[in-house]
Order: structure tokens, then C-alpha cells, then sequence
């Protein structure tokens, strides 16, 4: 094996350091810098580390009703403040995300949800309410635009023969709830071709809010937390209860993360004020499974 002649290492070294666009001192200096960033991002690991909380894999997300997202987010700063932890939320309509969940397999750790057909969607890919746990229970009325005349009743509004907002029955809970509401009033059929569907009860009340639609049926929640819509008739019969539970997703990385938080806002008094404050009537589910 013939090896040929090479140049010794110290000139192998300079040619390096010369090829460098600075200087041996410069560079000595960065790696210096360098070395005590990383040294300092290990010790700034070490302390979140210490100080508890949940690290970022651990952070649950909670695919949440729409209706629920101003009371929601405002919880879970309490809830970081008071624990350390933290919760992330995907906030919609609770049909779609349901959906979202069952037939593509949506990321969710947990659910906040109303009514049963999101329940009935996910199936048992949700474990049962635990005994004990919240639940929000809120009612239905109609909103108008700020100078839209006065309807006191479904029949009223009905005849008005205005353009009327709702969810889409097919997309969220309040649809639903506004459609037997309307059925129930026997005005569904008078009133149909007149309505217009939205994606979810937010977009309900921002389309009244913005004068785009007359009148619009949203939950009581919401027109409480709008200061551009008049309130001209509470709903107090005619659909399914009204109620909001959170339920863990079954076999999901951050699911016990998620029940942490479900706990934390049946049990905080804080929290408690935060939903009443909105305008929710605040329940505890029975039995497992409710």
C-alpha cells in the first residue's frame, strides 16, 4: 500500500484557521458564548422542571363548544395560575368536532360538549362523566339587532317574516335545540324558508351583532357577553336539556391530564364564580354515565 507524502498537521490546522471568515480569537469567543447558552438552557430546563407544572407533552387539549370558549379560556388561567398546569382548547361546534374526533381521529385528550348526539358520535372512544363532575346548564332566546322591532314570541317572529339566524342543526347543538324550539311552537315549517344557518351559535351572534341578520336564536351565555343585541324573548321549553359535561378520551396520550383539569373546575370556587357570572347554571352529574 503506497501512502503518499502529506503536509504536517500544524500547516493542515492553519490552512483551516485561514479559511475561516474570522478570526481564531472570534471564533474562540463564540464557542465560549455558545457553550454558556447551552449551559443555560439546561439550567432553565432544570428549573421549569422543579417548579412543577406540565411539560409540553403533557398539556391536554380539550376540544371544546363554542358557547363555552370566553368562560373556558378564562378557567384555564385560573387554573395555571392556582396549579401550574396549563390546558389548550379547540373550540367549534360541538357536532363537528365530535366528528372531527370519531371519523378522523382528531387529536383530543378530552371533550366539553352539550347535548347527547356529540355523545352519542364519539361512542365509547369517551370514558363516562365522572360522579360529581360540572355541568353547565343554559337556556335559549332570541336576540335582534339593536333597532330590529320587538317579537315576544316564536309565532311573532314567525310572522315577522325577517331573516332569522340559527346554528346549523346539522353542524351544532344549538341548532338543534333552536329547531325543536321552533317545531315545538308549530312554526318550524312558516319560518324555515326565512332562516339562515350559520356554522355555530358564535357565528349566530355575530351575524346579529353586525346587523347582517334581524333576529337570531342563541344561548342565554351569549347574549349576556354582547352589549349590540337586544333580548327579545327567552325560550324556556320546547327543546332537550341544555346541559355541558367534559368527559376524557379514552386511550389519548394527555387523557388523565384532562381529567385533572375536568376536577379542578368542578371543585374550584373561583371557577364556579366565573360561570355563574356568565349566566350558566351551574349542576353536578349523578351516576357515571350521565
Amino acid at each position: 500500500m503506497i501512502v503518499e507524502d502529506q503536509p504536517p498537521l500544524s500547516v493542515v490546522a492553519n490552512q483551516f484557521y485561514q479559511s475561516l471568515p474570522i478570526s481564531i480569537g472570534e471564533l474562540s469567543l463564540l464557542l465560549r458564548r455558545r457553550s454558556v447558552q447551552f449551559v443555560l438552557g439546561l439550567m432553565l430546563m432544570a428549573l421549569a422542571a422543579s417548579c412543577g407544572g406540565n411539560s409540553g407533552n403533557e398539556v391536554p387539549l380539550i376540544f371544546a363548544a363554542a358557547s363555552v370558549s370566553d368562560v373556558l379560556t378564562e378557567s384555564a388561567a385560573i387554573y395555571e395560575r392556582e396549579t401550574g398546569m396549563q390546558v389548550e382548547f379547540s373550540f367549534g361546534g360541538s357536532l363537528t368536532l365530535a366528528n372531527q374526533i370519531a371519523k378522523f381521529g382528531a387529536p383530543a385528550d378530552g371533550v366539553f360538549f352539550v347535548g347527547e348526539e356529540p355523545k352519542t358520535i364519539l361512542g365509547e372512544l369517551v370514558n363516562p362523566v365522572p360522579e360529581g363532575s360540572i355541568g353547565l346548564v343554559n337556556t335559549l332566546l332570541v336576540i335582534g339587532f339593536k333597532d330590529a322591532e320587538h317579537v315576544g314570541t316564536l309565532s311573532d317572529l314567525a310572522a315577522s317574516d325577517a331573516q332569522v339566524v340559527i346554528a346549523d342543526p346539522a353542524l351544532a347543538p344549538a341548532g338543534q335545540f333552536a329547531k325543536q324550539a321552533l317545531e315545538s311552537a308549530g312554526v318550524w315549517q312558516d319560518i324555515e324558508n326565512d332562516l339562515i344557518f350559520a356554522v355555530d351559535v358564535r357565528a349566530v351572534l355575530a351575524a346579529v351583532e353586525s346587523g347582517n341578520s334581524d333576529y337570531g336564536i342563541v344561548y342565554r351565555t351569549d347574549a349576556f357577553g354582547s352589549d349590540s343585541v337586544s333580548i327579545m324573548s327567552e325560550i324556556y321549553e320546547g327543546y332537550s336539556p341544555i346541559i355541558y359535561v367534559g368527559r376524557s378520551v379514552k386511550l389519548a396520550e394527555n387523557s388523565a391530564s384532562a381529567v385533572e383539569f375536568f376536577e379542578f373546575l368542578s371543585k374550584s370556587p373561583t371557577v364556579r364564580d366565573v360561570f355563574e357570572s356568565a349566566g350558566f347554571t351551574i349542576g353536578f352529574a349523578g351516576e357515571a354515565g350521565t
